[in-house]
């Protein structure tokens, strides 16, 4: 296996903008708006440097939104933070604070907000937060009442980068709702505006699914990286140029032409994900290097192989991509993604789906579409070629 080249900068390589949100005060409340490749979850993972403590208790907790985005910020400090996904920790400090279980809404993944927050409210005596000091990442992706209820617990210390463009649950918050629940100077907001992951023509292609808001503008294009090719949207099946099983063997050739890089494929359900994990893991292929490591990771299982400090081909669900990072990114199956093309809030929200998946690849994105079905997200493609070449 080929070691990829994946750490965090140093600190002398920051921009100004990066080092001056970086040297925020530890105490009081801070919101740092960028959108994709700003830097937003580095600096998030550089400001747990300033808490954490080799030995003993930790004064700080690091809240990110799925397991996956927690495994890879673990791996990115050695482990050194103080961690965790951020339903999880929130059960436990409302039961630290309230000596009582945190109330769910059917499942244990969606928490009753009503019933906590008249919990908290007719509470006498919560407990002091055992971690005054609160980071989280990708925060627009947490409701307003997770911000209310922190808040009401007695949490003072908030370090929070987010970005509206890309809130793609269905319970999220706005900038202005996080500012407001935590009290936010607006001298305590610093918004970023480079981008520094995407080369320019992903970036280009990830801005025309950018749905802007006046409160989280999307990031300038990148103009000292231009990208060696052009996103491209390749039609496979019957009448294509390839069927699916050449387009497997063309992903497998293509891990095998440089080990080192990681290859993400997003996909738009599990059905899609088991299928493309099955073929790549099963086609006869013959290769330079062997077979590279076929990643995967489902919310509902625990375990496996899930590091990005090396090369191969990671298949996930599209919810699962947020924070991430690979070299190549291929969109598969992009016509099974449901719609409502008279529904404007559902077709921006595909939008923004979009920008959060494209704007994953470093070097190059792939879009992959089954030919004779029905692509109503032709609709939120530009039609531009100098965006998004077509072959088929």
């Amino acid at each position: 296996m080929a070691a990829r080249n994946w750490s965090l900068p140093n600190i002398q390589d920051l921009s100004k903008e990066q080092e001056r949100a970086r040297l925020l005060p530890l105490d009081g409340c801070h919101l740092i708006v960028g959108g994709p490749g700003t830097g937003k979850s580095v600096l998030a993972l550089l400001r747990t440097r300033r808490h954490h403590r080799d030995k003993g208790g930790q004064g700080y907790v690091f809240l990110v939104y799925n397991k996956l985005l927690l495994e890879a910020s673990r791996e990115l400090v050695d482990g050194a933070v103080n961690a965790d996904s951020w339903i999880r920790r929130f059960k436990a400090m409302y039961k630290w604070a309230l000596s009582q279980h945190c109330p769910v809404d059917g499942t244990p993944y969606r928490l009753d907000w009503p019933a906590i927050n008249e919990a908290i409210l007719n509470a006498s005596a919560p407990k002091p937060p055992v971690t005054p000091f609160v980071i989280i990442d990708e925060g627009q992706d947490m409701p307003k009442d997770f911000y209310h209820a922190l808040a009401e617990l007695g949490f003072e210390h908030f370090y929070v980068v987010a970005d509206q463009n890309q809130q793609i649950t269905d319970e999220h918050s706005s900038l202005r709702e996080i500012a407001t629940e935590l009290d936010i100077d607006p001298e305590n907001r610093i918004e970023l505006t480079e981008n520094y992951r995407n080369c320019d023509s992903v970036a280009r292609l990830a801005m025309a699914f950018c749905v802007e808001d006046l409160a989280s503008p999307c990031v300038k294009l990148p103009t000292a990286r231009p990208c060696v090719r052009a996103p491209v949207l390749v039609d496979y099946g019957p009448g294509c140029r390839w069927d699916y099983d050449t387009l497997v063997e063309r992903l497998l050739k293509l891990a095998d032409r440089d080990p080192a890089k990681l290859i993400g494929i997003i996909t738009p359900n599990n059905k899609s994900r088991e299928r493309w994990l099955k073929s790549l893991r099963e086609r006869p292929v013959t290769l330079d290097h062997g077979r590279p490591r076929i990643l995967t990771y489902a919310s509902d299982s625990d375990g496996g192989d899930h590091r990005f400090s090396e090369g191969g081909i990671f298949v996930i669900n599209a919810q699962s991509s947020k924070g991430l990072e690979f070299d190549t990114v291929f969109l598969a199956d992009i016509d099974e993604y449901p719609y409502q093309l008279e529904n404007k809030d559902w077709m921006d929200d595909l939008k923004r789906r979009f920008y959060v998946m494209v704007s994953r690849a470093r070097e190059q994105v792939i879009l992959l579409r089954q030919s004779g079905r029905n692509c109503p997200i032709e609709a939120i493609l530009p039609v531009d070629q100098a965006i998004l070449k077509r072959w088929r």
